[in-house]
């Protein structure tokens, strides 16, 4: 019976590569309203330091092509990639398993941490999705789609149900109605969250940190964001076992029909207006639930078809080659984005918090993303992982592996 060993880089799928580096690119555009302190400022703030209605405009055009899509195409990407590896070890799956939730226990223990610094972390939650993912294995492709509906669907019906029984409406993202900033908490003023950022110092900074964190989660629970992320695992699970990152994403006919519900359920949530925090809920607010979760899916499916036409093509081949190393190193980009926007942002560093509007942070995420496909192809060079996943997997098979690349 084999040892179970780390995925050789040579026998890496360079599609999946393609999709997590183009992921990466995805998220730092979402993050980096977070960071800048854009989604913290009062409008009316903002209309003193900005153009503000071209700001917003970028705004809403950013909301319909990255918001969600993003974190929702790299869960895919994370599940296909459990289920190549199960693939892989399928002689001896037990012990892959036991190695597989080795890794997710270390990954949790990142995402602690990151949490420390970063209120938006992902790593904590596909931790645990991670650990799910593992008690489906042996369900077959057609029972897999089955349960991911069931849990996309599921917060819906809920809200759905007790929409009927609705009289007071709150909204726990601002605790009130009334909008005067993209993102509130109903502890604090939203003038209170920028300033500390700004003036602050780093005790401070962290305690407000992990207050962002406690009223994320506290929203993503109302929002039924945990049943609909097992269901979105699955379906990147699902996916993987059916070939639809070889074959399937080929259909021209299939990527025009998700890239037009996608965009067509997109736009009408924002037509009909909502909040994903708002409770109890309302029969139209679980309307504009329903339309973004459709939304963000078929778009996110229509996203990998894309890349895929694209990748087809010489000139695309050419350029998405230089994605692959992003995607390799996944894990050492999104952190090292962290690192870098905290000290452009906060104020040990450059202190750009709440003082720049989104051309400039823009034109920075740009510059950080394109350092970072530098870096990552000449790292791996001489390198066989980035050095986040080479720690993660020595932690993993708790032992040493090699990481530089021989007669080079």
């Amino acid at each position: 019976m084999k040892a179970i060993t780390p995925t050789d880089p040579k026998q890496r799928i360079a599609i999946l590569d393609e999709l997590r580096g183009f992921a990466l690119l995805g998220i730092i555009f979402n993050n980096m309203l977070y960071f800048s302190g854009y989604n913290y400022v009062p409008f009316e703030s903002l209309k003193q330091i900005v153009d503000f209605q071209f700001n917003e405009n970028i705004y809403s055009f950013l909301d319909i092509v990255i918001t969600a899509k993003f974190y929702t195409l790299f869960s895919i990407l994370f599940a296909v990639g459990f289920y190549v590896q199960l693939s892989k070890h399928k002689d001896d799956s037990a012990g892959f398993i036991k190695i597989y939730r080795r890794r997710m226990y270390i990954l949790f223990v990142i995402g602690v941490l990151h949490n420390l610094i970063w209120s938006g972390d992902i790593l904590l939650t596909y931790s645990l999705y991670g650990f799910i993912m593992t008690y489906f294995r042996n369900v077959s492709s057609k029972n897999l789609i089955r349960w991911s509906v069931f849990f996309i669907l599921f917060p819906l019906l809920i809200d759905f149900a007790m929409s009927f029984s609705s009289n007071a409406v709150v909204n726990i993202s601002s605790g009130s109605n009334t909008q005067i900033v993209h993102t509130s908490y109903p502890d604090m003023k939203p003038e209170d969250v920028i300033v500390t950022f700004q003036n602050g110092a780093i005790p401070e900074i962290f305690v407000l940190n992990f207050r962002l964190v406690v009223w994320k989660y506290i929203g993503l629970f109302g929002l039924g964001f945990f049943f609909k992320m097992i269901g979105i695992f699955l379906l990147g699970f699902y996916l993987g076992s059916i070939g639809f990152f070889t074959e399937k994403s080929k259909s021209t006919s299939l990527f025009i029909a998700c890239l037009i519900i996608g965009l067509l359920a997109t736009i009408s949530a924002k037509i009909i207006g909502g909040s994903t925090y708002q409770y109890p809920p309302t029969l139209p607010n679980t309307l504009y639930k329903f339309l973004i979760s459709v939304g963000q899916i078929f778009m996110c499916l229509g996203y990998i078809m894309l890349i895929f036409k694209i990748v087809q093509t010489s000139s695309g081949k050419k350029v998405f080659k230089y994605l692959i190393p992003v995607g390799r190193m996944a894990l050492s980009n999104y952190l090292s984005q962290t690192i870098i926007m905290i000290l452009i942002f906060y104020n040990f560093g450059f202190n750009l918090i709440g003082r720049v509007g989104l051309i400039p942070t823009m034109c920075i995420a740009i510059l950080i993303l394109v350092l970072q496909i530098i870096f990552s192809n000449i790292w791996l060079r001489y390198y066989k992982f980035g050095p986040f996943e080479w720690l993660w997997r020595n932690l993993s098979y708790k032992k040493r592996i090699k990481i530089r690349i021989d007669n080079i």
